[in-house]
């Protein structure tokens, strides 16, 4: 055990005879970690609800998860843990101590002060999954056994355990606000529109630029569609690369909130993307999408219960994957331009 957690240790057991369990239906889950992982949690959050229509749901997150979260109708509150974090969850301690959280539902923390705060807040069920937090498992009322399944799947088993409802829809859900949608129609011209995402936070996920710009030629040749290239604001020099090879591009990688990302997105005839955060936005929007899969495993990570994604997987060339060490993403090359441009035709209804 480290020191770290040591401490941890001798910390919550001085504070445990001074810890008051608190009963009833008042839920907190927490979820501080990305985009994606975010919105995984939200065929969890929706059955919940659903168990529980008139329970307190509150959800400690970040600042980027409750952009995320922002408008869903099930919950009633948010936690925002900002940096540093240990500072940030003092500072929010009172008030989960005043909104007497009887149930902890632990979808995933990044941060090892979470969940021995979340210990200390008077819960007397803290639900999660084992072998994801930092060696603090012990501080789990319920451990799920850690299995291979869809982090989807997982976040419903831990639900599960804390209803006794098993919930019939995997569906995740996502609300951007009507300014959202107004934003994003401004920016959309009218007529066949089809978005492509070439960047992702880990390089080794990123199909080659020049893969997307032979696609948005091919696609712009064929359909005479006008192709949208999405990205962050850190990814301005890619993002323009791509738009500014592709005639009639437009570049979007500032001035959108993450809605107003996805009301961009669910406004797409088509949306091509690598594994990353705004994929899973397009598979809650309802959004006809191609993902492009190679290091990273889709039964895990990718598209669930979303017919309305394709996705293009090869199997990764390094064993073991590198990851976040890889260089220079050659198993990405294993896709070719033409695979996607054929499957892209496909789904836009175009004989090939």
């Amino acid at each position: 055990m480290n020191f770290k957690n040591f401490f941890i240790r001798f910390l919550l057991a001085f504070a445990k005879p001074f810890i008051r369990t608190n009963p009833g239906e008042r839920f907190l889950i927490v979820s501080t970690t990305g985009l994606g992982d975010t919105l995984w949690g939200t065929p969890a959050i929706r059955a919940l609800r659903e168990a529980y229509p008139h329970a307190y749901i509150g959800v400690l997150t970040s600042a980027l998860g409750k952009q995320v979260l922002q408008n869903n109708p099930h919950i009633n509150e948010f936690f925002v843990v900002q940096d540093p974090p240990f500072l940030s969850l003092l500072q929010l301690f009172p008030k989960l101590v005043q909104r007497k959280i009887a149930t902890v539902l632990v979808f995933h923390i990044s941060q090892r002060p979470i969940l021995p705060f979340c210990a200390l807040i008077g819960a007397g069920r803290i639900i999660g999954s084992e072998k994801i937090n930092k060696d603090l498992d012990f501080l789990l009322t319920d451990r799920l056994e850690s299995q291979k399944i869809h982090e989807i799947e997982r976040r419903l088993n831990i639900v599960e355990t804390a209803t006794g409802i098993k919930a019939d829809s995997k569906a995740m859900e996502f609300f951007p606000s009507a300014e959202d949608h107004q934003k994003a129609e401004a920016l959309l011209p009218p007529g066949l529109v089809i978005g492509i995402h070439p960047g992702a936070k880990d390089r080794f996920k990123q199909w080659p630029p020049s893969h997307f710009i032979a696609l948005g030629n091919k696609l712009k040749e064929e359909l005479g569609c006008t192709l949208v290239v999405t990205g962050t604001p850190a990814e301005k020099s890619l993002v323009q690369q791509v738009a500014q090879s592709i005639e009639g591009a437009i570049g979007i990688y500032e001035g959108l909130s993450i809605a107003g990302l996805g009301a961009l997105i669910s406004r797409l005839s088509l949306y091509i993307t690598n594994d990353t955060g705004p994929l899973h936005i397009a598979c809650a929007t309802q959004t006809p999408t191609i993902a492009l899969f190679t290091p990273t495993d889709p039964t895990l990570c990718g598209p669930y219960h979303t017919p309305h994604v394709s996705v293009v997987e090869k199997k990764p060339t390094c064993f073991p994957c590198l990851k976040k060490k890889c260089g220079d993403p050659f198993c990405m090359l294993q896709i070719p331009p033409s695979e996607v441009i054929d499957m892209a035709l496909n789904k836009l209804g175009v004989n090939v």
